[in-house]
């Protein structure tokens, strides 16, 4: 009988110890999954709140009053909304590199400050001239149909303008690195063989400036660093927002007809979310912006929270 109670006993404190390990790994896994739901549900505020900020970055651009309006030019505005901070940056595309305008000299300054050889800034200047020319003639270190044939790409130049960014990706020698260090400066949507400088960024205007030659072949790494301004917006407009009426004339010398909205929006202190938009100012009434392009989550871009605060 004692040996039975004592295998009963045995049994017994299995079971319980059994019990205890299920019970653990459940509230292991219900604190996992609720974890989980956390961060689900603040990204997706975030994301909510940096979309919010895109439509508040539209609505200041229509701002009657020039010292309210905000202004295309590489600035950040950084406002709170409800539980969100938010910082949005507005580049106009006139203030970028059109690569289907831009000529030869242009193209090798953007490309003298890459991180990537000498050599290879040339090749990749010629390549994207052979790209979007006519002929079929390349240019001395630059690519036509035998090249990309030789390098074993089932696929030849276009000959025609740029449809988009993304298709610099197809030109001999570029590499995912180097599209992504070229993406914040070029465009397709310019329509100018220059760059209009008011409205470029700080990092664009470092490297187009003509002050220093020096620092075009030292590199960016090796370059000063650009600053770039951060302006606290303390009261956001309301019922009030003072906006043009239908008809009326408003000075948009500091806008530009096509733009991009940078906004990111952080919440609970650390869970960020950003859009790109790419918009276009319609002025024949009806909606007063049209998107171009909308890309939600864009992980590649710098966040624009890694920029200090200064006193603007």
């Amino acid at each position: 009988m004692t040996r039975q109670k004592g295998v009963a006993l045995v049994l017994v404190l299995w079971i319980v110890t059994l019990l205890t390990i299920m019970a653990g790994s459940f509230a292991l896994s219900m604190r996992r999954e609720s974890a989980i739901m956390f961060g689900l549900k603040s990204v997706a505020q975030a994301q909510a709140y940096a979309e919010a900020g895109i439509a508040m970055a539209q609505m200041m651009m229509l701002q009657n009053d020039p010292l309210k309006r905000w202004q295309a030019d590489g600035q950040i505005y950084e406002f709170r909304f409800d539980h969100a901070l938010i910082r949005v940056q507005m580049l106009a595309e006139s203030g970028k590199v059109d690569l289907n305008q831009a000529d030869l000299t242009l193209l090798q300054r953007l490309l003298s400050q890459a991180p990537i050889e000498p050599e290879k800034q040339t090749r990749i200047a010629d390549a994207i001239v052979d790209w979007r020319d006519k002929d079929d003639t390349a240019r001395e270190a630059g690519a036509e149909k035998s090249e990309y044939k030789k390098a074993g790409l089932k696929y030849v130049p276009r000959n025609e303008a740029f449809q988009s960014l993304e298709e610099l990706q197809m030109v001999l020698g570029m590499d995912s690195g180097l599209y992504d260090w070229l993406e914040p400066f070029i465009t397709i949507h310019s329509g100018k063989s220059g760059v209009d400088l008011q409205k470029a960024s700080a990092e664009l205007k470092l490297i187009l400036q003509d002050e220093d030659e020096q620092s075009f072949k030292t590199g960016m790494k090796n370059a000063p660093s650009a600053s770039v301004p951060v302006t606290q917006v303390d009261e956001l407009p309301g019922d009030d927002l003072d906006m043009p009426e239908t008809g009326d004339e408003q000075d948009n010398s500091s806008n530009t007809d096509v733009f991009t909205i940078i906004s990111e929006a952080m919440v609970d202190e650390e869970i960020t979310a950003t859009v790109h938009a790419l918009v276009k100012r319609v002025d024949e009434g009806g909606a007063p912006f049209s998107i171009i392009q909308w890309r939600p989550k864009y992980s590649k871009a710098r966040s624009l929270f890694a920029v200090e605060m200064e006193n603007y």
